[in-house]
């Protein structure tokens, strides 16, 4: 039987790479695309291809539309933002070329792809979350310390803890409208990561409480057995109507959980999931070809830890003369 084909982009990131070890000995023939000529997965994809930044978006159509056609993709899975927001609104063409999406809907890229549009999306729902504002209008009521992010994106380049008015008025001085201000809630060490999935029906979530490391990449997860988080997690799937993977990240505060942050995509826990038989990636792509999931929590406990490896390319050795 000939094996599906899974074009990957990303994959010389945390969350691309993680994607194509997930799906490695899962039957499928895996194509991976970033724009960096090298990966930590080289060893693991069928085929390899440089591609160009999403937001040149003609050109980075164009590269999808041939890709897909020349390696008879069946499935693609998009990692970055960038990515998403343009195939948000172009997910017909590349569904019409034949190859499915493993992209949410468009309610939650709408708002989830956008840090304040989320604070109010699960504010109108009812859903406490910290106080949020533009950076531009930020009027002190947070006090210090406080957050400084960028609207969209994910990771550490356009993250800041401010400890003081000097680091404010500095900071926004780097402002071009796209940062907000963001209420500091919680302790660093009651952060948690929620991986969500339903398959437009049944909500299924697992929680690990978390240590950052390395930039914002979760270098040490707890699993933890928090009902709230489970119960959230339902509240948001059913009303978005989720029908493939996201990521909650919050934080605790008293008896409570307080989300800050969802992510609209699979994120870089996905191996950990996997590992305690919470599989998203491979759900994802089962619900898309009318195939059912199950899941039930097989662990009452236990801890993943991140560790560094090494890539080496192009390597070679001096060869030596022998007189």
């Amino acid at each position: 039987m000939q094996k599906n084909v899974i074009l990957i982009s990303a994959v010389s990131g945390d969350i691309g790479s993680a994607a194509v070890r997930s799906l490695d000995k899962a039957g499928y023939k895996i194509i991976g695309c970033d724009m960096k000529p090298h990966s930590p997965v080289s060893n693991r994809v069928d085929k390899y291809h440089i591609a160009p930044p999403a937001h040149d978006t003609q050109i980075y159509m164009k590269f999808l539309n041939e890709v897909i056609l020349k390696e008879n993709i069946n499935f693609f899975l998009p990692i970055s933002e960038p990515e998403m927001e343009v195939l948000n609104l172009r997910r017909d063409e590349i569904e019409t070329s034949g190859a499915k999406l493993l992209l949410n809907n468009k309610t939650i890229l709408d708002n989830f792809l956008d840090k304040l549009k989320t604070v109010k999306y699960l504010r109108d729902m009812g859903i406490e979350v910290p106080g949020t504002m533009p950076l531009s209008v930020y009027d002190g009521s947070f006090g210090y310390p406080l957050i400084v992010k960028a609207r969209k994106g994910c990771g550490s380049k356009r993250f800041w803890k401010i400890e003081t008015p000097i680091d404010l008025d500095y900071i926004k001085q780097k402002d071009d409208g796209f940062l907000i201000a963001q209420e500091d809630i919680g302790g660093d060490d009651e952060d948690y990561t929620t991986g969500v999935f339903s398959d437009g029906s049944a909500v299924s979530s697992i929680t690990f409480r978390r240590k950052l490391g390395y930039g914002s990449l979760t270098i040490e997860a707890m699993l933890a057995d928090e009902p709230f988080l489970d119960n959230l997690s339902r509240q948001i799937g059913e009303k978005t109507q989720l029908k493939g993977s996201i990521n909650i990240q919050s934080r605790k505060v008293g008896n409570i959980f307080i989300p800050y942050e969802i992510n609209p995509r699979l994120s870089s826990t996905l191996l950990f999931r996997k590992k305690f038989g919470f599989d998203d990636a491979i759900w994802w792509l089962n619900i898309l070809q009318g195939k059912g999931y199950s899941y039930s929590k097989k662990y009452k406990s236990g801890m993943a830890v991140r560790c560094l490896s090494e890539c080496y390319f192009n390597m070679e050795k001096i060869q030596k003369n022998d007189d």
